[in-house]
């Protein structure tokens, strides 16, 4: 299938509707120093051409599974996950602060379906996101508010510092 189009291809036709999976996963290198590959990445994208506005609107979601490092075990891990993807892509300059620059002459919508996954891919990737482990003593586990309650109610270790200054007879 197709994935490489320029200004006359949608000048042609207004609307492509794309389905598929990519399959070259092993010569795609991430910017993300823990994602070691990509395993599977498949789309569902419908890209539409305004003429009048120069502009071409993407909707659609991409499926993705990478093999990554987990950020706090260390180990290798498998990651899935999907992207809605609803974007603006135009090949000028246009003054909507929305609408993406397609810098060139091609629009290569693979390039594109790369990127999104790259700047969806958490930062701290792991997962055991939600699982907390409990080090050492004195430990416990606070909601928002009894953190602030408790934070209230200690004094502020600068006041004990007051009492440790000496005056001398002229700054009484």
């Amino acid at each position: 299938m197709k994935l490489v189009f320029n200004q006359n291809d949608f000048k042609l036709k207004k609307h492509y509707e794309l389905k598929e999976e990519l399959t070259d996963l092993d010569q795609i290198k991430s910017n993300n120093i823990l994602v070691k590959s990509f395993d599977f990445i498949n789309y569902d994208l419908d890209l539409y051409y305004n003429e009048s506005l120069k502009i071409i609107t993407i909707n659609g979601v991409i499926n993705y599974t990478i093999s990554a490092t987990d950020c706090r075990t260390g180990e290798l891990i498998k990651y899935s996950d999907y992207i809605d993807w609803n974007d603006e892509y135009s090949f000028t300059n246009s003054s909507d602060f929305n609408t993406n620059i397609i810098i060139g002459d091609e629009f290569n919508l693979k390039d594109y379906i790369i990127e999104q996954i790259n700047l969806n891919i958490p930062f701290n990737l792991t997962l055991n996101n939600d699982i907390l482990n409990k080090y050492g003593l004195g430990w416990s586990l606070e909601t928002e508010d009894e953190f602030i309650t408790n934070k209230s109610n200690q004094t502020d270790p600068r006041w004990d510092q007051l009492d440790n200054i000496k005056l001398d007879d002229k700054n009484k």
